[in-house]
């Protein structure tokens, strides 16, 4: 299983985001897999991943719009995994998580995805976020500088 986060998606979608290159060559490896079938994402990472394309996708509000809508409707049909609806217990553990980390600026949305991550003992992150890097394998994580 391989948890799926919010910047791949949103480099998915955006040419003009500086890991979009990257994040299609990286899918590109899972071309004759079907990662509806081993992917994992949470209920957090489809707001955030709706949100940010309806906000910075496109200059055209309407486009913007549209595309945010193709793309959760993905996100709701499975089409990068499963989404996994996070309980309050857990959304407290990750913000218990999120309170013992004042020296990072890990958000909210990304210590759900640790908290389920280590729930169903997944190592790997399809993820541009530096952030996955202190625990977990990012695919194809942060930019080199």
């Amino acid at each position: 299983m391989i948890f799926v986060d919010t910047g791949f998606l949103y480099a998915l979608v955006d040419e003009r985001d500086q890991n979009h290159q990257r994040v299609i060559e990286v899918l590109s490896e899972y071309r004759n897999q079907d990662l509806e079938a081993f992917g994992l994402t949470t209920n957090h990472v489809v707001d955030e991943t709706i949100t940010l394309i309806r906000k910075r996708s496109h200059r055209d509000r309407g486009v913007a719009h549209d595309v945010a809508v193709e793309v959760g409707q993905k996100l709701y049909d499975g089409v990068f995994g499963r989404v996994h609806h996070v309980t309050p217990s857990e959304e407290r553990k990750a913000f218990e998580y999120f309170t013992r980390h004042k020296d990072k600026v890990y958000s909210m949305t990304d210590c759900v995805s640790f908290v389920i991550m280590d729930a169903y003992k997944i190592t790997e992150a399809l993820t541009v976020d530096a952030d996955f890097t202190h625990r977990f394998i990012a695919r194809p994580g942060p930019p080199r500088r």
